[in-house]
């Protein structure tokens, strides 16, 4: 199997995927609060919800991060839009749950809503918490989501990687640390760029025996990168300059091309952080003297998100 089919394949697997969301509010500040929402009750579900009325509590000074920012008119009409929703999916999510045959599946959207529509109510019981200097804004974006905004986004982590030369398949272990400056725009969609610093060892065959013998080596990646988030999952796409060098003349760089998919989470805000981590896979393209050098890297990443 060429290893430039499994990578074209996986990237349209990601794209394909890329296009679930949620359906959200058209007034931006009401999209905002309720994306903010939406993720709270999503992430806390993701661990198992329990009752109600402890789940809720329990996001309650996170939510209100938010609702303070946001005025008291946004937020009723937030609330009559979750109604209108509600009512569309067939909830109460109580009788549907029982007329879909008591299958949660088939009412986790409602279910979503649902508890949206309470953590927006607690909230509101609790407006007079808000402390003094979080007042409404005009320009609402949200807490927990990244629109309109631009963003420093940076991280690092471990890659295998398969590289072909000719006749010759060897195996490579190495990393890499990423920085990525770019703006994600309407609901989920952004533009990145930056640079990829990576390192790598690999046993290679020499010689006339045959013999492996270790081989160190250096990439510089430049790449587009294109960003769909969803709700707390995104999915990325990679286009861009590859610099190859290697022990043998360090400084010296082979040019080529790099194509990338990933895949990943990140978690509610952290201070002024957004942490995650993301599964990333790549295929490359060195031009050298004879056969080119191809590569497919595998590999898991930390990255934090930090809006600018």
């Amino acid at each position: 199997m060429r290893l430039a089919a499994v990578a074209a394949a996986l990237v349209a697997a990601g794209a394909l995927t890329s296009a679930c969301r949620t359906a959200a509010p058209g007034d931006p500040t009401m999209r905002a609060l309720f994306r903010d929402l939406e993720r709270q009750v999503t992430v806390a579900a993701a661990t198992g919800w329990g009752a109600d009325r402890l789940e809720i509590d329990a996001q309650l000074e996170a939510a209100l991060d938010s609702t303070c920012r946001v005025d008291p008119l946004a937020r009723r009409l937030l609330r009559r839009w979750l109604d209108d929703r509600i009512a569309l999916a067939g909830g109460p999510v109580e009788q549907a749950y029982r007329a879909r045959g008591k299958n949660l599946d088939r009412v986790e959207g409602l279910l979503v809503l649902t508890r949206v529509r309470m953590l927006l109510d607690r909230a509101e019981e609790h407006a007079l918490d808000c402390p003094f200097w979080l007042e409404p804004e005009h320009d609402f974006r949200g807490r927990q989501v990244s629109q309109h905004r631009f963003i420093l986004t940076f991280g690092g982590g471990g890659k295998a990687i398969a590289v072909a030369q000719g006749d010759q398949t060897n195996l490579s272990f190495g990393g890499a640390g990423r920085l990525l400056v770019g703006r994600m725009f309407r609901d989920g969609d952004g533009l990145f760029t930056g640079v990829e610093l990576g390192g790598n060892a690999v046993f290679a065959r020499a010689g006339a025996d045959g013999e492996r013998s270790l081989e160190l080596g250096a990439d510089l990646v430049v790449p587009l990168v294109y960003r769909r988030a969803m709700t707390n999952t995104y999915v990325e796409l990679a286009a861009g300059y590859l610099g190859h060098t290697s022990e043998a003349n360090f400084g010296a760089f082979d040019h080529g091309i790099h194509l990338g998919l990933g895949v990943g989470a990140r978690a509610l805000r952290t201070r002024f952080l957004f942490p995650g981590a993301a599964f990333g896979i790549s295929w490359e393209r060195t031009f050298v003297a004879g056969d080119d050098l191809t590569s497919i890297k595998v590999g898991f990443r930390v990255a934090f998100d930090l809006h600018l």
